[in-house]
């Protein structure tokens, strides 16, 4: 990965940039977001966006990045909770970027809730597909330490923070967060900021359910509520309703070509999807191949 420059530390009321010295991390800074009520949004852009609530009660952390990034996020969160270990911890999926940390933390005491899908990725990498890319390879020490197979709540720091699971949409191992006094969500891969988003149809994600997902965001949410991405800046309920109206527009147009016949090349050749570009694409989900999400959500086949 490209090395940037360091940055100097920027301090304001409601977020700074901590640069770190050590060979390993140079080029990588994080950003700190104060959303509130002791939540706090740890974001590097390099790797998924970590969450922290912090209080009396302990750490509760929001996914956990990378191994390289790891120690990092934790320098971060303990700056912020007086050198805490962190406590607890939810997975809002399985992808690398969101669970490679996890092992640095349970070492150092934290549980791991998640969805039972994500253990079953980790111990049985096998079951991964990566869309042409290399599989990950993960021990079991990778693993959650808790299942969440339905909708729960929990109490920590002042805060009722609710855990909804959504089936089949980013992947098969969706959960975003809520933190309902703070009004603060936290959702995951399930939130791309103006950009297409990353729909895993090899590993359970559809497009319909994302669609789904987006709407149960918003129907927890309100005009105020500050939602995490998982990747990016914060996002409105603006961004979530422009998602979805993108996802219904798109998705049609690839199915009318796709009804005619038309293979994925042929289709791709005719750049159905150009108007978009401008606005959604992006370095890893480009116009292209946002294409070939929906025909693979639509024909079920890979090509």
């Amino acid at each position: 990965m490209q090395k940037m420059t360091q940055l100097i530390a920027i301090f304001s009321c409601c977020s700074f940039a901590v640069a770190h010295n050590h060979d390993q991390h140079k080029g990588f800074d994080i950003k700190v977001t104060d959303h509130g009520s002791g939540i706090f949004e740890l974001r590097t852009d390099r790797s998924g966006n970590v969450a922290v609530l912090i209080g009396e009660d302990g750490v509760f952390m929001v996914d956990t990045q990378m191994e390289h990034l790891v120690e990092l996020i934790d320098g971060a969160q303990k700056k912020l909770s007086n050198n805490q270990d962190v406590n607890l911890i939810v997975n809002t999926h399985f992808h690398r970027d969101h669970v490679r940390g996890n092992v640095y933390f349970k070492k150092r005491g934290a549980k791991i809730m998640a969805h039972p899908n994500v253990r079953r990725y980790i111990e049985n990498p096998g079951a991964l597909k990566a869309l042409g890319r290399e599989t990950p390879t993960f021990t079991p020490q990778y693993s959650p330490t808790i299942d969440i197979s339905k909708d729960r709540s929990i109490k920590m720091n002042g805060q009722s923070v609710a855990l909804y699971h959504t089936p089949n949409a980013h992947t098969n191992s969706d959960i975003f967060v809520v933190f309902k006094e703070a009004n603060v969500i936290h959702g995951g891969d399930l939130v791309s900021t103006r950009r297409f988003p990353f729909i895993d149809i090899d590993n359970g994600g559809s497009v319909s359910g994302f669609i789904a997902a987006l709407r149960s965001i918003i129907e927890v949410a309100d005009a105020d509520t500050k939602i995490i991405a998982g990747h990016g800046p914060i996002a409105k309920l603006d961004d979530l309703e422009a998602s979805i109206a993108m996802l219904v527009d798109t998705h049609s147009i690839v199915k009318e070509l796709t009804e005619q016949g038309l293979s994925l090349e042929a289709i791709k050749a005719l750049n159905p999807l150009n108007s978009y570009t401008q606005k959604w694409h992006w370095a890893f989900i480009t116009t292209e191949r946002m294409v070939t999400i929906h025909y693979y959500d639509i024909t079920g086949r890979l090509e």
